[in-house]
């Protein structure tokens, strides 16, 4: 296929990355483009990249890819969602994750594009917009060439990644656990530093901030450390079998007993990582969900997406709202100023934008 492909620029954190790779590997051709990333913080993976203005025309980005494509491909965060759209001659599809945390949002992007893959099968009947077979689950997973068991010995008791807030109970509790065992530092860690420090884990602990099923459980179980997560019911309890994949917890009670247990009991810990491992690299790799995910919009090319209903002056509230949302200034004054001489309504549009200004002064 040819794929036009948009996500979050420089930065070593966001999936996109991989699924880029796999596409590539798989023979699609893919023209990989997005706003500019700034040089914020390089120890967070923030790289300097060139990109595009966010207002970008869609024909524009087409001339540039100099080849037809057959699909638009957009995973958040903040990529690049072109004006024009909604009149793309051609299926256009996005990943959306943090359904957890802001719901409204990705149901307001999920209007833009055909097809809809959700990472959280718990949040699929808060998209109704679409057609039924246009809405999709589609479980993270990783690529098994970078995620996956390296060395041999594993030194670490317990390895946890994730963020550490002062104050909160996840950072007490870790705390505790760094008294009692031998863990990783508590740090940032890049994509490529993620596989070493599990593959040295014994138990990697994943604690899911809501009830998502987050990257930490297929990672953990791609690098042969026994997992041990929350017990939710977010579509793990569907994937993998609790006991044998994988531990679980309720409350902290039960998390610390676990850890113990485990420790002092290495043939069962190791039984289960190897279960989990052999389960992923089964049934749950990257690949294949990229050949699941493309083969579902080639089954389904239809042009469904909401805003291919829309009209003009509604299309450019949809635009409004996602500059807005990204804090983006001149894209929305642009937008203001195009509707005001096509003489559709821009004074909401150009609020929009003061707003934008607002937020992103109030974020300095």
């Amino acid at each position: 296929m040819n794929i036009l492909f948009s996500s979050l620029s420089g930065h070593d954190q966001t999936q996109s990355q991989h699924y880029l790779s796999i596409m590539r590997r798989l023979g699609h051709k893919v023209f990989n483009f997005s706003v500019p990333a700034s040089l914020d913080d390089p120890l967070r993976g923030f790289l300097a990249e060139p990109g595009f203005s966010p207002g970008i025309n869609l024909e524009t980005i087409i001339r540039l890819a100099g080849f037809e494509p057959d699909l638009y491909l957009y995973i958040e965060p903040k990529g690049l969602i072109p004006r024009g759209l909604g009149k793309a001659p051609f299926p256009t599809a996005c990943i959306l994750c943090d359904t957890h945390t802001w719901l409204e949002a990705r149901q307001k992007q999920a209007l833009f594009f055909d097809h809809v893959f959700l990472y959280h099968c718990n949040y699929l009947r808060f998209f109704n917009e679409h057609p039924d077979g246009y809405v999709h689950w589609q479980a993270y997973a990783c690529d098994l060439e970078i995620f996956r068991p390296v060395g041999k010995e594993r030194d670490l008791d317990v390895a946890f990644i994730g963020q550490l807030h002062p104050q909160t109970e996840r950072a007490a509790l870790i705390a505790r656990l760094c008294d009692l065992y031998k863990m990783n530092e508590q740090c940032f860690y890049s994509q490529r530093e993620i596989p070493s420090i599990y593959s040295r884990a014994k138990i990697v602990l994943n604690m899911p901030l809501a009830d998502d099923l987050n990257f930490r459980t297929f990672e953990a179980m791609s690098c042969g450390a026994m997992l041990l997560t929350r017990r939710v019911n977010n579509g793990q309890e569907l994937l993998f079998e609790e006991g044998k994949h994988f531990a679980a917890f309720d409350d902290e009670k039960e998390l610390f007993d676990k850890v113990a247990y485990y420790l002092a009991h290495p043939e069962e810990r190791e039984l289960i990582a190897t279960a989990g491992l052999a389960e992923i690299q089964r049934h749950h790799h990257l690949e294949q969900r990229v050949i699941e995910m493309l083969g579902a919009v080639q089954q389904k090319p239809e042009q469904v997406a909401p805003i291919r209903q829309m009209s003009p002056a509604q299309i450019d509230r949809q635009y409004a709202w996602l500059y807005e949302y990204w804090r983006l200034v001149e894209p929305g004054l642009d937008l203001a100023s195009e509707a005001r001489r096509a003489g559709r309504p821009w004074l909401p549009l150009l609020l929009s934008a003061i707003r934008s200004v607002l937020r992103k002064i109030k974020h300095l």
